[in-house]
């Protein structure tokens, strides 16, 4: 019962819920920075896909461990001309070479990871150096966001 909680209804649910119109605004001015090689920590039902700078990314690897969410995003995904690669996989455990990535991108999954510190190491290990780490996330009653660009 309860992975037909998470596998069907709690996608519905985010892309319900999730998005709404001053979380869209931010969204638009952050992830359009992203470029070169991505990768998004936990894409959910793929709210963002449609805010990358097709002509700036050359591929987004997609980290998502929920079935039902990937169903979701790859949806999304075809309404675009991203160069996507699923991973499912939860944030802790990220398959990437060291260095690989440009941009790496989160937008509420920090605080949805259960080991967050693996994920944040995870996300320094993968990032080039000159990376760029875009985040949006909440953290009690407000939220945060950024880019974080870590000394190598």
């Amino acid at each position: 019962m309860m992975s037909f909680y998470r596998d069907h209804v709690y996608p519905h649910l985010v892309r319900t819920l999730g998005d709404p119109k001053p979380i869209q605004t931010i969204r638009q001015r952050l992830v359009p920075l992203a470029q070169g090689k991505v990768l998004e920590i936990g894409v959910g039902p793929g709210v963002n896909f449609a805010h990358y700078d097709s002509a700036k990314v050359t591929k987004v690897y997609a980290l998502e461990p929920n079935p039902g969410m990937i169903r979701m995003a790859e949806q999304e995904r075809q309404r675009t001309k991203l160069d996507n690669e699923f991973l499912d996989l939860p944030g802790e455990r990220i398959p990437l070479v060291d260095g690989s990535i440009e941009t790496v991108v989160s937008t509420f999954t920090l605080c949805t990871i259960p080991g967050v510190v693996e994920a944040v190491r995870g996300i320094g290990r993968v990032l080039k150096p000159g990376g760029q780490f875009i985040f949006f996330e909440p953290s009690g009653s407000h939220c945060f966001w950024g880019i974080a660009r870590p000394e190598v």
